[in-house]
């Protein structure tokens, strides 16, 4: 007799819903805690952008905030996040196998709808992973790095340059993004369940955000500053109002700028095993008052940053503050829409990126004064040169995404010689996470 939970491979496949429930399958995969739901954005990954105080040797990841990888502990959440991220990456391929022959089944756009959300997702797991297992692209893009996997087989795939798979990340989000060209609405709610929420889902807009994203790791400026470009003039996406963030229920997570986040089911409990003092001090995840007055710059005009002023919180009387994005206590009656996301891609990465990746000093600043104004500062100069420019970007990403998992790698692209919160100098060795042993030892590519 079958398990209840057990779905034979040709029932899966034998109509649309079972295509979509394939689909779905994989977000809420991905939304897991060894992947985007906790240690690869907030939890280990935001450690090693030096965002938290884990300096108590007790502390759950203290050993991986001092970039000690042979450390057990974080070992085991490093094998996890490749184990994982390559089992996802398998559902995906067994669903995209058996799509073609069954485009008959979709009504619509959904065929376009599915196979393009997949596609997307294959090419967003494989850029992360490589960002994590990858080198230094600066480096050298010729490099051994890691597996693009294409299709459902127990066969091992040899390791392709960093380029190899940037280039195969650009195909297949090529490829997405036609068949998503279709449908490029933005819904909160619709009747049809399917096309809802389309923040948590791989779409168009998104897809193209991820482009822009990796030309930039590439190095393909022209490339990167044109796809940020279409998401910033394409009207679909607007800037938090800061009375959506200073009501009595607020948006922390600023979800009207999502070009894709994971809904995560299990956030409270995560929120508060990280960001409370629930947690204890051997799992808490904050800074000192310190840091966060310098992350901030509140001695030079920081203190009006929503950011700052918004996104953390204290407890009673304490004195202690702790990052408030992902808190749901005093939430949970408001807005469903704004709680319960993992932001994976945000519009106001698209002014980054369009700024970093102009030759137009006015522009620049002109892109870095739009999110500025957004997050209630002051203007910045229009005499600043490129490298104090460039300066502002990186103190934007800090801002920006904390609690986000996006810092690292972009102390990695751009091969800093420090990370800022750790005061440990950046390098190869901290900047490539070890490959699972076991990976290395089956695979001769």
């Amino acid at each position: 007799m079958k398990p209840k939970t057990y779905v034979n491979e040709s029932d899966l496949w034998k109509d649309e819903q079972g295509f979509k429930d394939a689909l779905t399958g994989v977000y809420v995969s991905i939304s897991d805690t060894s992947l985007y739901g906790k240690n690869f954005t907030m939890g280990m990954m935001d450690v090693l952008g030096g965002n938290y105080d884990v300096s108590n040797s007790f502390h759950t990841y203290n050993k991986a905030g001092a970039y000690q990888y042979t450390d057990t502990k974080a070992r085991q959440l490093i094998n996890e996040y490749w184990t994982k991220g390559y089992s996802v990456i398998a559902n995906l391929n067994n669903l995209l196998a058996n799509i073609d022959t069954h485009k008959s089944l979709f009504v619509n756009n959904n065929y376009n709808i599915v196979k393009g959300e997949a596609l997307g997702l294959r090419a967003l797991l494989h850029f992360d992973l490589l960002r994590a297992f990858g080198g230094v692209p600066a480096l050298g893009l010729d490099k051994k790095s890691i597996p693009y996997v294409t299709q459902f087989s127990m066969t091992v795939k040899p390791n392709l340059t960093l380029n190899e798979v940037l280039d195969a990340c650009l195909k297949d989000l090529a490829a997405a993004r036609e068949l998503l060209a279709v449908y490029q609405n933005i819904n909160n709610s619709t009747d049809d369940l399917f096309l809802s929420h389309t923040r948590n889902h791989m779409n168009y807009w998104a897809v193209t955000g991820l482009m822009a994203r990796i030309y930039l790791y590439k190095g393909d400026l022209p490339n990167a500053y044109a796809m940020a470009k279409t998401v910033i003039d394409g009207g679909k996406f607007s800037f938090i109002e800061v009375g959506a963030i200073s009501t009595v229920y607020p948006n922390r997570l600023f979800t009207t700028e999502h070009l894709f986040a994971v809904y995560s089911a299990n956030q409270e409990e995560i929120n508060a095993g990280l960001f409370k003092s629930t947690a204890g001090t051997n799992n808490l995840l904050t800074n000192k008052t310190a840091f966060i007055n310098t992350l901030y710059e509140i001695a030079s005009g920081g203190s009006t940053d929503y950011r700052y002023l918004y996104l953390w919180k204290t407890e009673g009387s304490a004195s202690t503050k702790y990052p408030a994005k992902y808190w749901l206590d005093d939430l949970l009656a408001g807005n469903g829409n704004s709680i319960r996301r993992v932001p994976i891609l945000r519009y106001s990465e698209m002014f980054y990126i369009a700024a970093e990746a102009t030759a137009s000093l006015p522009e620049k600043t002109a892109l870095l004064n739009q999110v500025r104004q957004h997050r209630g500062l002051a203007a910045l100069a229009a005499t600043l040169t490129a490298e104090q420019l460039d300066n502002e970007i990186f103190k934007e990403y800090r801002k920006e995404f904390y609690q986000e998992g996006q810092l690292f790698f972009y102390y990695k692209r751009k091969n800093s010689t420090q990370i800022a919160g750790s005061g440990i100098a950046g390098s190869a060795a901290v900047y490539v996470l070890p490959i699972p042993d076991d990976e290395i030892e089956f695979n001769h590519g």
